[in-house]
This record gives C-alpha cells, sequence and structure tokens, in this order.
C-alpha cells in the first residue's frame, strides 16, 4: 500500500505543479498584454508629440515667412519712395533747365 500512496502522493503533486505552470503561463500573458498596451500608449503619444512639434515647426515657419515678406515689402516701398524723390528732384531740376534755356 505504500507504493500506491506514493503514486497519489507524485500525482498530487504532479497536478499541483501543472497548476502552478498554468498559472505561470496566464501571469506571463496578462503581463505581455500590459507590456503591449504600454508600448502602444508610448506609441501613440510618441506619434502626438511629433505632430505637435510639426504643428510648431509649420507655425514658427509661417511666421518667419510673414515677417521676411513683410520686411522685404518694407524695404521695397522705402526704395521706390527714394528712387521716386530722387527722381521727382532730377526732373524738377531738368524742368528748371529747360525752362531757363527756353524762357527768357
Amino acid at each position: 500500500m505504500a507504493g500506491s500512496g506514493l503514486i497519489k502522493s507524485l500525482a498530487e503533486r504532479e497536478q499541483a505543479l501543472a497548476r502552478q505552470l498554468e498559472d505561470a503561463k496566464q501571469a506571463a500573458q496578462a503581463k505581455i498584454r500590459e507590456a503591449e498596451a504600454k508600448a502602444s500608449q508610448i506609441l501613440a503619444e510618441a506619434e502626438q508629440a511629433a505632430r505637435d512639434l510639426e504643428t510648431q515647426y509649420r507655425a514658427r515657419t509661417a511666421e518667419a515667412v510673414a515677417r521676411i515678406e513683410s520686411e522685404a515689402k518694407a524695404k521695397a516701398e522705402a526704395e521706390a519712395r527714394a528712387i521716386s524723390e530722387a527722381a521727382t528732384t532730377k526732373v524738377a531740376g531738368a524742368v528748371q533747365a529747360v525752362l531757363g534755356e527756353v524762357l527768357p
């Protein structure tokens, strides 16, 4: 009878180990699902951060372009005024010279 008790004890031990193995397997699968969820969350956050950076970059670029265009326009207008004033002065001088030659 001692032999059947040993077999029963070994069978019970095998069942206990099988349960522990199954529990460990389920715990590992749960950890894997948790890690995958965390990885998905990190990826989503990284993608959002990239989109935010792109939006900021586009906004800064648009601001820089607008500023450069405004500065270029102001410079062009100032140059145009200076050229116009110089031309007006030269034309007025030429008119006076012509009038001085034509009119006694």
